[in-house]
């Protein structure tokens, strides 16, 4: 028996609902069912889902024309519903009378475009059509295109419903009705991106290009596709051509916007005054008139947390600890959830004493209207520019105070944050001020990590036993410059015999490991001195491989250093001049070891490289006692941090309050 699902969810139950075989062998629990079913109806005569389900067991009995009188009434009575008006046009495929199937099909999608037993119904009929009919060869490249639009819009509704292999299917069978279908070829490159195939996501949207040139769709594919190779100032001239080509195209609007501005942050070709102004420019887009706010009737401070990523996601790794040691006696708290998914970090954080708000399905107004009626003191946004923000909504600064901590290393630019949350490390007073439109509140130190529980004890030196160095940096490929691909080949040629091991998810990616192994090549590295690692479920396992590790530039490791730390590895990391380049000054001092690990220029980097690598008992000694050090340090301690942070929530608000009093 068919269960239907509601309409507003994606449908991927199977289209064959006249099965002679049920016929066949289950004839006597059919004809019980159709007994208990009608003794139901009779009692429950407005359950719609019973009509259809009861139309469909006379149809598998053979008894067509009840099943026509069910349905006929019913889906007068109820034509927004889905069961009864694809039963009826399933009925009518069944007995032949296709022209009335396939236009209710057709009727079905557009109604409902996420409804994907009525795309697989239609295709059935079409594709009898195409084999048994006699057609003109204008009417077979006619139907031949249908199919291919149909297919690919079914393409689109299971990727909406997460069945990605699916859609990859679906798009590719589009293109066997029609080679040169560009939307095809475009959603084929947005479906490979998400499964991590990224050379294909770029040669499917060059070809939906070459085929049509003014595709925004395509062109906003293609930059996402170069952006996660690192390639981000190609990446931002698609977006903008983009734009050119469709100014209302929401995604590349987006993401030739603030999407552009957190891709900067990667770049090795601009100076940080350029990165300040662009996020400044963008900012004073938004710039909206103060709203009136009404402040909480409580003694307590009343704080909102938002952000995409309450969940197993790095982020978590250092507010957590914050969430559930904040004194409950002091603050209250709300957390605002733009996810979609949960896993159980989110039910350990929804577990802590606090209100829980998912807010993903809230256009801005919403949200931000949701905000102002929860009356906060401050509302802390752990996203910046970062994937799954709400920047366009706290724009209009539903809070009377804001903040940024944590998610995004850098200014955001938009007027209507108040704060930024950092450390002196990480912005020296010297220059905070110039490179932040909010004001920079201190920490003591800006990060409070929390290891992860499994972690593997800390092994020997492996140098002592391969006889060679090890470098290596599990770090986002996209912080593969030109220029940290530069400083690392150097310490390899330095350093004789050395090696240099790189994991991230994407090296399993043929195209993207070729490209940064051909920049390495380019540098004068023996290849075969490097090894590429796609990500795997526990990755913490290969720095017990590797005996030092690099930090890139000019966008720093946060989790990726403070897990080589914790697995006994000392980090080489340059002192950048900006916040996101000086993330390893910040973690470094943390733990103490800013005077021998931090290098103040690409030389000081490579002969500090140089240097640690001839000193192999240094070496070894140092990790042997890593852990326990980084145990003990300002990182790992959730007493003195929540105190911090405290602290800090109660300046804040003293200080901005009164203007709203």
């Amino acid at each position: 028996m068919p269960v239907w699902q509601r309409a507003a969810k994606p449908d991927t139950t199977p289209a064959h609902f006249f099965n002679t075989d049920i016929i066949m062998t289950n004839i006597t629990h059919l004809q019980h069912a159709l007994t208990n079913l009608r003794t139901h109806l009779a009692a429950n005569p407005t359950d719609i889902d019973a009509l259809a389900d009861l139309a469909v067991m006379l149809a598998q009995l053979g008894q067509t024309e009840q099943a026509l009188a069910v349905l006929l009434p019913a889906v007068q009575q109820h034509p927004q519903h889905l069961g009864l008006q694809h039963n009826l046009a399933e009925l009518y495929r069944n007995i032949g009378a296709t022209d009335k199937a396939e236009q209710l099909f057709s009727a079905l999608i557009n109604q409902q475009p996420l409804f994907v037993p009525a795309y697989q119904s239609l295709m059935l009929i079409l594709n009898t059509h195409l084999n048994t009919a006699q057609l003109t060869t204008e009417q077979r490249g006619e139907l031949l295109s249908r199919l291919a639009i149909i297919t690919n819009n079914m393409g689109n509704a299971l990727l909406e419903a997460g069945q990605m292999e699916a859609a990859e299917t679906a798009y590719s069978e589009a293109l066997k009705y029609w080679a040169d279908y560009p939307s095809a070829h475009s959603n084929l490159s947005n479906v490979a991106r998400l499964v991590g195939r990224i050379s294909d996501a770029e040669s499917h949207a060059r070809k939906a290009l070459a085929l049509r040139p003014d595709f925004a769709e395509a062109w906003n594919n293609l930059g996402t596709a170069l952006s996660e190779q690192g390639r981000c100032a190609e990446a931002i001239s698609c977006y903008q051509r983009a734009l050119t080509v469709n100014p209302n195209q929401l995604e590349a609007q987006h993401n030739a916007g603030s999407g552009s501005l957190f891709l900067q942050l990667y770049r090795d070709d601009l100076t940080s005054a350029q990165v300040v102004d662009a996020h400044r420019q963008w900012g004073e887009s938004l710039r909206f008139p103060a709203l009136p706010h009404t402040l909480p009737d409580t003694d307590k401070i009343r704080i909102g947390f938002i952000s995409a990523d309450f969940r197993e996601h790095s982020v978590m790794y250092f507010a957590e600890g914050l969430l559930k040691q904040l004194n409950r006696q002091e603050f209250e708290i709300v957390c605002y959830a733009n996810q979609t998914n949960e896993d159980y970090v989110t039910q350990r954080i929804k577990a802590l004493p606090l209100l829980w708000r998912p807010v993903a399905a809230l256009s801005d107004d919403a949200l931000g209207e949701q905000i102002r009626q929860d009356q906060l003191h401050i509302l802390i946004d752990l996203s910046g520019h970062s994937k799954g923000h709400r920047l366009y909504a706290l724009a209009k600064k539903p809070a009377p105070i804001i903040a940024l901590w944590l998610g995004y290393p850098f200014t955001t630019g938009l007027p209507a944050f108040d704060y930024r949350l950092t450390d002196q490390w990480a912005d020296p007073e010297a220059v905070a001020p110039h490179q932040h439109t909010e004001q920079v509140v201190y920490l003591q130190n800006q990060f409070n990590y929390r290891p992860h529980p499994n972690a593997l004890p800390v092994n020997v030196l492996p140098a002592l036993h391969n006889g060679y160095i090890t470098f290596g940096s599990l770090n986002n490929v996209q912080k593969m410059n030109r220029s940290v691909v530069a400083v690392w080949s150097e310490i390899l040629l330095r350093i004789p015999n050395s090696r240099l091991i790189l994991q991230n998810k994407l090296l399993v990616d043929a195209g993207v490991a070729g490209r940064i192994r051909g920049l390495f090549e380019a540098f004068g590295v023996d290849t075969q001195r490097l090894e590429f690692r796609p990500a795997c479920e526990y990755h913490l396992k290969t720095y017990n491989e590797i005996d030092i590790a690099l930090d890139p530039f000019p966008f720093n490791g946060a989790t990726t250093t403070c897990e080589a730390l914790w697995m006994g590895l000392p980090v080489l990391s340059l002192a950048g001049d900006n916040s996101v380049a000086r993330m390893g000054v910040s973690i470094l001092s943390a733990v103490g070891l800013e005077q021998d690990w931090l290098a103040h220029s690409t030389e000081d980097y490579i002969a500090l490289a140089q240097q640690h690598a001839a000193a192999l008992d240094k070496l070894a000694a140092l990790r042997a006692g890593l852990r326990e050090r980084v145990a003990n340090s300002q990182l790992c301690d959730d007493n003195a941090f929540t105190a911090d942070f405290a602290a800090c929530l109660k300046h804040m608000v003293a200080q901005k309050i009164g203007a709203y009093q």
